[in-house]
């Protein structure tokens, strides 16, 4: 399983930067845009200080921010303009809400895209790699893994697309498991975030502050 996640990573070509696809959508009325398609996408830090063009927070104390998008054909993400934003708060539209209902959707039947199991058969790690390249995203939905990892899971967002979860009492040949698809990730991966691991609960604090209608 690591090899081949490895190579998955390894082929995957070089997408445009956050920027870059940023300043393509521009040209896409507010109005015209599909809410139904839009999330929260997590991104690094650094973009927070680079003059973005348009919502975007700091994720608690976590070295990450998240903007949204409206997710195109050939994943494609169109991200959220100020002049959008305001169309739509003057419109009365909670869209940081529909984004968040939008991601508990798409996240309801299928919340990882592949897992590792234990000697007992139970699943000890989850790894979202999503065909729809948000797969991290869905760390910001509260207690997610908790049926099968545990309420004290951990995880890592290696990859801008990969994130991963996994069991906080894990044997020695699990961890092993667990190290080499971070590293694996960090080291191969396009588009690296950080090969360090945190606390789940972390990143609900996005969640607690947006509500689902």
């Amino acid at each position: 399983m690591l090899s081949r996640f490895r190579n998955w990573i390894s082929r995957r070509a070089k997408p445009r930067t956050p920027l870059e696809v940023l300043e393509a959508g521009r040209s896409v009325e507010p109005a015209d845009r599909d809410l139904t398609r839009l999330v929260p996408i997590i991104l690094p830090l650094e973009l927070l200080n680079a003059a973005w063009p348009g919502p975007i927070v700091r994720i608690g104390e976590l070295p990450f921010c998240a903007a949204w998008a409206t997710c195109g054909e050939m994943n494609s993400f169109f991200y959220v303009t100020e002049r959008e934003a305001r169309f739509w708060e003057d419109e009365g539209v909670d869209w940081r809400a529909i984004a968040l209902e939008n991601l508990s959707k798409l996240t309801e039947n299928r919340p990882a895209s592949g897992e590792k199991l234990d000697d007992n058969g139970l699943p000890f790690v989850k790894v979202m790699l999503h065909e729809d390249a948000f797969g991290p995203s869905r760390l910001l939905l509260p207690h997610l893994f908790d049926d099968v990892l545990g309420a004290d899971y951990e995880v890592a967002i290696p990859e801008q697309t990969c994130a991963v979860a996994y069991r906080k009492a894990l044997s020695p040949s699990e961890a092993a498991d667990v190290n080499g698809m971070i590293s694996g990730c960090y080291e191969h991966g396009t588009e690296p975030m950080s090969p360090e691991r945190f606390e789940a609960r972390l990143f609900w604090e996005f969640a607690e502050r947006t509500s689902i209608r």
